[in-house]
């Protein structure tokens, strides 16, 4: 692709600026052009941010490990399975008092409607501390300014103390939240 588009440009077709942003930095070294320290930084910004957000989406479809009364099992999370463990949550909810599903792995299985809401806490707090953890990062990635920084940023590392401190108040919130729903 980046042959094409640096074709394109020699060839006058088109502008360096007509192409697409994720390509430039590329087309402009295959062209001998200069390319400047924003440019590179916002490059690296792009890629980091593809990179964080991939690995948030992997980490939640891997799912989680929840201990109910019939011990320890494993859910994944895709969006099938989320669809499903909403599905049987609101049955619970209008009134249900067990519920087939099946960890991964397993046979399905009649689950009480406390193992239910337990699984169903489970997951929306799983979800809810990755995604939001996720947005703390782009956050940061966002503003940083310091290439050498920004290459050190992944998934899972340590947020800076006002990104942590915001964090810790949304899941605070959304904890709340989730326990006044399943209080009803």
């Amino acid at each position: 692709m980046v042959e094409i588009y640096a074709e394109l440009v020699k060839n006058k077709v088109k502008t360096i600026d007509e192409v697409p942003e994720e390509l430039r930095i590329a087309v402009k070294q295959a062209l001998g052009m200069d390319v400047t320290d924003a440019e590179k930084l916002n490059a690296a910004i792009a890629q980091k941010l593809s990179e964080v957000s991939s690995e948030c989406g992997q980490t939640i479809r891997n799912g989680l490990d929840v201990g109910l009364s019939s011990g320890t099992h494993h859910f994944s999370l895709t969006d099938d399975d989320q669809t499903n463990i909403n599905s049987i949550f609101n049955a619970v909810i209008l009134g249900a008092s067990e519920y087939p599903y099946h960890a991964d792995g397993e046979c399905c299985t009649v689950f009480k409607a406390s193992d239910i809401i337990k699984l169903y806490i489970a997951t929306k707090t799983f979800i809810t501390n990755a995604t939001t953890y996720n947005n703390m990062l782009r956050l940061w990635i966002k503003r940083e300014t310091n290439i050498d920084v920004l290459k050190t940023i992944t998934y899972g590392s340590d947020l800076p103390d006002d990104l942590k401190a915001q964090m810790q108040e949304i899941l605070s919130s959304a904890n709340n939240q989730i326990q006044s729903i399943v209080s009803k």
